[in-house]
């Protein structure tokens, strides 16, 4: 634990994503070391196909820097077999240049931010481009999807 705190803003941003889509993704960051607040949020977006939810995750793409976030993502596509998948969750960019002291204080408050997401079951780390490929990232999604 940081002693990092979680501003009040995100729990009710939380569940506005979670429950009317109010937004396609969110961005947090830690201000002044001490607190988590919300950094950027996406407009609200309904996805239907993996083509459309792609091009929303590489615009949320396009707006990360060197600077370590944790993001909000809300997937929604539909499956091979025509069931919609609508998933939450919680990608915890943490680019590999970024300064280490950066590195170590968003590392240590992720938990601060991710016990606040009641129910968040989808989790990733991404530490380079790479690592926000949308072809993985969502097949994972479709294998959690119920």
């Amino acid at each position: 634990m940081s002693g990092v705190q979680l501003d009040a803003e995100i729990n009710g941003l939380f569940n506005d994503m979670r429950l009317r889509s109010t937004h396609k993704f969110a961005f947090f960051k830690i201000e002044g070391k001490k607190k988590i607040v919300v950094d950027v949020c996406g407009d609200p977006c309904k996805t239907e196909a993996k083509e459309e939810d792609e091009a929303q995750f590489n615009k949320m793409k396009e707006q990360l820097s060197k600077e370590p976030r944790y993001i909000l993502y809300d997937f929604g596509f539909m499956k091979k077999d025509g069931r919609k998948v609508n998933k939450l969750a919680f990608i915890f960019w943490c680019d590999e240049n970024a300064r280490i002291g950066d590195k170590m204080i968003y590392a240590s408050s992720k938990d601060t931010i991710k016990k606040s997401f009641t129910g968040l079951s989808l989790e990733f780390q991404a530490n380079d481009g790479g690592d926000l490929d949308y072809t993985t990232l969502s097949e994972e999604v479709e294998q959690k999807a119920y």
